[in-house]
């Protein structure tokens, strides 16, 4: 369940970058136009985007430390953002030059450190040690020093445990990469395979410097562009992702929208939809796959798999076409006449195929395992509670919640979501939905020790008097 926490909790951050990602496709598409006014637009809305999508572990750091704290407090993004930079500054290459690590170092290994799984370990510890405190009887200023102080010790501890482990497995990717170098298309499909499934980890970025960069000489990105290599095969660490990015995600995000529940449709729509067209039009799919990697992480696989056949795919058939940002429609076009593409109308013909093959498949698994993607938190057959609810009407379902949950003595832990109520509770067994389902609750769901019940969008004003009642 805590994967389901951070997967919501980046919910907040993510939102603005499809909007980023199509500023940077507009600006890149417009800097071809030989006309001053026009070229001065395309850096501003170029910049613009590229600023939000560059900082985009940072806003991780910032969205998973307030989403995951009790109270969804300001200063527990705060705790996040100072996490991340402790971390990001005490590992940064210039940084551990200083440190005077000896010449076999591998100090390469940390020019990516500011990636997106620092941004949510950052969150995630701050969070933890925020809400850790917020139970201690302290004054706000002393509670607020006691955590800053906190978060010192713990982003240190943290940096050292990854000054030594970072480089291990940094180290080990670049030996996995060069080994499966060898494997021609399938080695090109397995690579794609291990791209989509160390994102969530941040380190995506040592394997693909194996393949589109000059680490062990193939330089796939360098010699497309540069009409260097083997035609046919320069390029094929490429190709194989457009048709991924510009349909088979979309096509993720419109799976969502279609398996959504009725009344979470519009809640959603707009969301899915911008992240759909940006992945489609400039390749940024982090958008799309942070909405689904942590809530559906068995979608997320088969995301991973269904990618990895698609780059073998297009290797084997030699359908070439080559990036410099992403595999977006945008590089599509731009690489579309370079010297070195090979019937790149294929990997088009390719996405369309793609597309439908994710589309039935996602809304099958989506269906078939009542996977809790977005929209999908209500039952579809239930009806939610009023648009509003008095203040009392709210007492009142608090009161009978606290009783069927066994009485505040019995419940360890509080949190809601957008439409569910969250408890930890000491002793299961004292809890009932009968008189709890009276108030307008759907449904409940028990895992372990944590009863989830859905209310629908009235849960967090749910939620805040329970916490009033508790502090009574």
């Amino acid at each position: 369940m805590k994967l389901q926490k951070i997967g919501r909790s980046l919910l907040l951050p993510i939102a603005i970058f499809p909007i980023a990602a199509i500023l940077t496709g507009i600006g890149t598409s417009l800097e071809q136009i030989d006309i001053s006014a026009v070229h001065f637009l395309a850096i501003i809305l170029k910049t613009t985007g590229k600023v939000v999508l560059t900082y985009m572990p940072m806003t991780f750091a910032v969205g998973v430390a307030y989403g995951l704290s009790k109270d969804q407090s300001g200063f527990s993004g705060l705790c996040g953002l100072v996490t991340f930079l402790i971390i990001t500054n005490l590992l940064s290459v210039e940084t551990i030059q200083s440190y005077g690590v000896g010449e076999s170092f591998p100090i390469a290994s940390f020019e990516e450190i500011d990636n997106q799984f620092i941004g949510i370990l950052s969150g995630v510890l701050s969070s933890s040690l925020y809400n850790y405190f917020q139970s201690k009887k302290f004054t706000v200023f002393n509670r607020y020093i006691t955590v800053l102080g906190g978060i010192l010790l713990v982003a240190c501890i943290t940096s050292a445990v990854l000054f030594f482990i970072w480089p291990w497995i940094y180290e080990l990717l670049i030996s996995f990469g060069s080994f499966i170098s060898g494997l021609g298309p399938i080695g090109a499909g397995i690579y794609a395979f291990f791209n989509r499934l160390l994102i969530p980890i941040g380190m995506h970025h040592p394997l693909n410097s194996v393949f589109w960069f000059d680490v062990i000489g193939i330089n796939d990105i360098g010699n497309f562009w540069d009409s260097q290599g083997i035609y046919g095969v320069t390029g094929m660490y490429q190709a194989g992702f457009f048709p991924i990015m510009m349909f088979g995600l979309p096509a993720v995000a419109i799976a969502m929208l279609k398996t959504a529940y009725p009344q979470n449709k519009e809640k959603v729509k707009s969301f899915l939809l911008s992240a759909a067209f940006a992945s489609f039009f400039t390749g940024v799919t982090e958008p799309l796959e942070f909405a689904f990697m942590f809530i559906a992480p068995p979608l997320y696989a088969l995301h991973a798999l269904l990618t990895g056949i698609c780059v073998f795919l297009a290797a084997q058939f030699q359908w070439i076409a080559g990036f410099s940002f992403s595999a977006g429609f945008v590089d599509y076009v731009l690489s579309f006449n370079m010297p070195y593409s090979k019937t790149p109308i294929m990997l088009f013909v390719l996405g369309i195929i793609v597309f439908f093959v994710y589309y039935f498949t996602f809304t099958y698994v989506i269906k078939k395992y009542n996977m809790h993607t977005l929209g999908r938190e209500l039952s579809e057959d239930t009806q939610t509670l009023s648009s509003s609810l008095s203040e009392e009407e709210a007492r009142n379902i608090a009161e009978v919640l606290i009783e069927g949950c066994g009485g505040i003595e019995n419940i360890n832990y509080t949190d809601c979501c957008i439409t569910r109520l969250r408890f930890r509770l000491h002793n299961t067994d004292l809890f009932t939905f009968d008189n709890i389902k009276k108030t307008g609750a759907m449904e409940y769901l028990r895992l372990g020790d944590e009863i989830q019940i859905v209310y629908g969008p009235q849960a967090s004003y749910i939620m805040e008097m329970i916490e009033r009642i508790k502090e009574e």
